[in-house]
């Protein structure tokens, strides 16, 4: 994490030019907010009249702080980073995590199938067919689920996450809205990404079955079932459990695509509007949440290993 927002430190800190010329409107370098200069005001906050071994020190202590910097294209006069980041942050959450359980609860229904029945033609379809989808960029899957769902056959939203009138429903009725409006985005995530997950298990099933042991539950005379449930998936899991805080990682940053089509107001459309407008601290924030939560989700992981692999907790 240390190592992370060093390099978020320095990425902005090769950048030529005044950066408060930057944030600040164009033609103007005395923006005023209750009589301060808003451009001394952003010096004195961030030590840039100081070498940068200062600053590195100052940036340091107001990350201690939770002050990820000051960004003015959402507000005049400045605004925190981190108020425009952190509702936007629980929006993408909700998405990923719906598309994440989504496509992974697929992905091993599909894998197991795959994995099981290795070299068959339910094998070659499914492997096919998920790497059709991987293959397809995520906005002409979503804009072509929009034109045949929202328009040819008008049966979900083609934007947002809510209805208009949202605010009249009561709160069951206002999540099930949500939903709702998520189907769409959700299912490109699932179209595009479910090949990482069935590809994984199917790989790591087709490891696992000619082992000793599975050989020897064979002969035990267990039931295919119970060969792949009791003996071969806690094996075949642990490769699949990495690959979901990879991707879970991933996603939080890569969902700029599908967040832009589906006018969705999370982390990855703020991404996308924070670089049309240069807006260097905010971007700044973002890539460190996103860098982040691959660090978190991998730590997850790692704890998850202890619980799921035996030979981990005697290693």
């Amino acid at each position: 994490m240390w190592l992370i927002a060093s390099l978020n430190f320095f990425i902005v800190q090769v950048l030529p030019g005044d950066p408060t010329r930057v944030l600040l409107p164009r033609g103007s370098s005395n923006v005023t907010q209750g009589g301060s200069d808003l451009r001394a005001q952003l010096i004195r906050q961030w030590g840039l009249d100081q070498p940068i071994t200062t600053r590195y020190v100052v940036y340091f202590a107001n990350l201690a702080q939770g002050n990820l910097g000051t960004t003015i294209t959402y507000q005049k006069g400045g605004f925190p980073v981190a108020g425009v980041i952190a509702p936007r942050l629980s929006t993408t959450l909700v998405l990923v995590g719906l598309a994440t359980a989504a496509t992974m609860w697929l992905g091993i229904v599909l894998g197991r199938i795959s994995g099981w029945r290795r070299g068959r033609r339910v094998d070659v379809a499914i492997t096919m067919g998920t790497l059709v989808g991987y293959s397809m960029p995520s906005f002409w899957v979503s804009l072509m689920l929009i034109f045949a769902l929202a328009y040819i056959v008008p049966i979900f939203p083609a934007y947002g996450v809510q209805s208009r009138d949202a605010a009249t429903f009561d709160p069951l009725t206002r999540v099930l809205d949500q939903l709702y409006h998520y189907f769409l985005p959700v299912l490109t995530f699932v179209i595009t990404n479910v090949a990482w997950f069935s590809l994984t298990l199917r790989n790591s099933l087709t490891d696992t079955l000619p082992e000793d042991y599975m050989l020897t539950a064979m002969a035990k005379g267990l039931t295919q079932k119970q060969q792949l449930r009791k003996h071969a998936m806690p094996n075949a899991r642990l490769p699949v459990l990495t690959a979901s805080a990879l991707y879970f990682g991933w996603v939080v940053s890569g969902a700029i695509v599908i967040e832009e089509v589906f006018n969705i107001p999370g982390l990855g459309q703020l991404t996308w509007d924070a670089t049309r407008v240069r807006d260097f601290p905010l971007l700044s924030g973002v890539f460190l949440v996103a860098t982040l939560g691959v660090v978190v989700a991998n730590a997850v992981a790692d704890v998850l290993y202890l619980y799921l692999d035996p030979r981990v907790r005697e290693a």
